[in-house]
Order: C-alpha cells, then sequence, then structure tokens
C-alpha cells in the first residue's frame, strides 16, 4: 500500500511544486520549451530531485497526491514524463524478478525515465497492441507519450498478459512522431525485438493501471482548465468596454460561474477516484469513469468559455490560452474519451443483478 499523506504534508508537496515550475518552467517560452527534449529532461529531473518518481510506490504517495500533482502540471502546461513512474511503480514495486526490482530502483533515482504504450489496454481501437513470444516482442502502437524524453518504454502486452520493457535506443525499435494537438507530439513505435525485461501480469491489473492513466490525463486537463479559467477571471475584471469592465455584463457573469461550477464538479469527482483508489475500495473504477463522463463536455465547455472571455487575445500563441486549450482537448480524447467512460457506466448500471 502507498503511503497517505496529512493534508499538511500534501500542501507542502504542491506548493514546492508550483515553486519549481514556476523557477523552471515559466509561462514565457513555454511552447518552445515544450518541443526542446533538453528543456523536458532537465524538468524530469528537477522533478526527480522532488521525490515525484516515489508516485505509487510502497513508501511513496499515492494515486490521490499523484492526480494533484498532474493538475499542477496541466495548469502549468509542463510535459514531464512522470506518468511511467507511477505506472511502474504500482506494477513492479516488490516484483520476484531481481532484474525488474532494480529497474524499479533505476525509476526512483532518476536514472531510468519510462514512457507508456497501453495498446490494447489504452480504451482507443486505434492505439494498436502487442505479443510477446520467448524472447521477442512484436508491436504497433500508436498514442505513445513521452517518448523523446524517455530512456525505456513500458509496453502493456495482451498475448500473453504482462509487461514488456523495452530501451527506446534498442535495436528493433522504430519511433516516429505523430503531431496532432498534443505538445510534444504523441508517438507511433513499432518493436520487433526481445525486450529488456518481461513480467508476466494479470490482465485486470493492467486494465486497473491503464484506469489511472486516465485519471491522470484527466488531472493535467483539470489543471489546464483552471488556469484558462483564472486567466479568463482576471481579464474581465480590468477589461473595459462601453465604459464598463466587462465583469459586470450579465453574459460574462452567468459564463465564469457556470466555468466555476464545472471545474468544482470535476476536481470533486476527480478526488473521489483517486481516494477511492488508494483505499482499496473497488469503486473507484466506476467513479474513475464518472469523472471521465462528466468532466469531458465540461472541460471543453470551459475551454470554450475562456476563449469567448478573452476574446481575440485568446488565439494569439504569444499568450497562455491557447496551449491550454490544446492539452484540455488532446487529454480528453485519449483513451476512448466521453464514449469510452459512458459505456463503462452503462455496462455497471445496468448489469444484471445477482
Amino acid at each position: 500500500m502507498t503511503v497517505q499523506l496529512s493534508a499538511e504534508e500534501t500542501t507542502l508537496l504542491i506548493d514546492s511544486l508550483r515553486r519549481l515550475l514556476e523557477d523552471g518552467w515559466p509561462v514565457e517560452g513555454g511552447l518552445e520549451r515544450a518541443e526542446d527534449v533538453t528543456a523536458i529532461g532537465q524538468l524530469s529531473s528537477a522533478l526527480h530531485e522532488l521525490g515525484l518518481a516515489y508516485l505509487g510506490a510502497a513508501e511513496g504517495p499515492g494515486l490521490a497526491e499523484a492526480l494533484l500533482i498532474f493538475e499542477e502540471l496541466g495548469r502549468a502546461a509542463a510535459p514531464a514524463p512522470l506518468a511511467g513512474a507511477l505506472i511502474a511503480n504500482l506494477l513492479l514495486d516488490g516484483s520476484d524478478d531481481p532484474k525488474v526490482r532494480a529497474f524499479v530502483e533505476e525509476v526512483q533515482a532518476g536514472q531510468a525515465v519510462p514512457a507508456l504504450a497501453l495498446g490494447a489496454f489504452d480504451g482507443d481501437r486505434f492505439a494498436g497492441s502487442a505479443a510477446y513470444a520467448p524472447d521477442r516482442l512484436t508491436a504497433s502502437l500508436k498514442f505513445v507519450e513521452d517518448v523523446a524524453a524517455a530512456t525505456h518504454i513500458l509496453v502493456f502486452v495482451s498475448e500473453p498478459s504482462g509487461l514488456a520493457i523495452m530501451p527506446v535506443d534498442a535495436q528493433g525499435v522504430a519511433i516516429v512522431a505523430d503531431p496532432g494537438l498534443a505538445v510534444p507530439a504523441l508517438s507511433a513505435v513499432d518493436i520487433a525485438a526481445p525486450p529488456l525485461l518481461w513480467q508476466s501480469l494479470s490482465e485486470a491489473k493492467l486494465a486497473d493501471a491503464a484506469q489511472a492513466v486516465r485519471l491522470l490525463a484527466l488531472a493535467r486537463a483539470v489543471g489546464a482548465a483552471q488556469r484558462g479559467f483564472d486567466l479568463a477571471l482576471d481579464h474581465a475584471k480590468v477589461r473595459r468596454q462601453f465604459g464598463h469592465v466587462i465583469g459586470e455584463f450579465q453574459a460574462i457573469q452567468h459564463k465564469l460561474v457556470n466555468c466555476f461550477s464545472q471545474l468544482d464538479g470535476a476536481k470533486l469527482l476527480l478526488s473521489s477516484a483517486g481516494a477511492a483508489h488508494d483505499r482499496g475500495d473497488e469503486a473507484w473504477r466506476v467513479l474513475t469513469d464518472a469523472a471521465l463522463a462528466f468532466s469531458g463536455p465540461a472541460l471543453r465547455q470551459v475551454a470554450l468559455e475562456v476563449h469567448h472571455t478573452l476574446g481575440a487575445i485568446g488565439y494569439a500563441e504569444e499568450h497562455e490560452a491557447p496551449r491550454h486549450f490544446r492539452r484540455i482537448h488532446a487529454d480528453l480524447l485519449r483513451f476512448g474519451g466521453t464514449a469510452r467512460a459512458r459505456a463503462g457506466l452503462a455496462d455497471y448500471l445496468l448489469r444484471p443483478a445477482v
């Protein structure tokens, strides 16, 4: 079990992270740095020094704290490769294989930075799949994040079920960036080579890990939406039109109040799912689907209202708002999006009575 931080410890952790991001990932030039592998590597090293590579470990913070951390990363538009460390700790910490345990120790020490390829467990039917035969991994995967800054890829395998650990620079690994909404770009990865390490795991464990990754992406989108809302709110207090600050107009007030309510609802569902996971409550899975189903349309509406309030400046690349808009939509479209979450909820609600 992970360690549950007290409210005071959590506040100190988040305050430390926010200060680190304000100093090491300032708003100015953020879009350019997001394409800079060296800058991302420096950010990753700083986060490891803060102890964040222990997320999900037996002696580290749990998913609830990880979600708060990813909110901060979304708020700062900082593409830190942390999801792989969390999943490595959740799935591999305490492995019976000494080589696998040694790899986890490298992750926790910041010497190894894993990216995640969920394949058949992604939730998107176009995400590809992977198969493992003795001494050979064959995979064709899409929507892989963090590859440019990673040293290894953790490949979720369905045949047989397990986790393959593959160095990104290994012979037989081909990586191609696939530009889209996400910055930095997601990647397509093809593998035909023996993995460095193999860990057999049940499909249920892999599916739960993928569900946790969905929550991380949602948390990052929530952070981006909150930052966009804060920018719009500040703008509404100073921008003058027709002799009045625009925050005096009822139409703007209604937009911002709706955004506030939607953000609050998304955060409540997100924190409920994370807390349920960490206390071992099986309801965390359906709470995750509920959080995703609600937050998809809610956060997209927040993103639109931010632009409506900011007006033309919110569309300029020199402004922060466009990068948050992209982050929100890129993360909400991942893993099958809202449709998959609603299907999961329907399965839960309409399952036959025992």
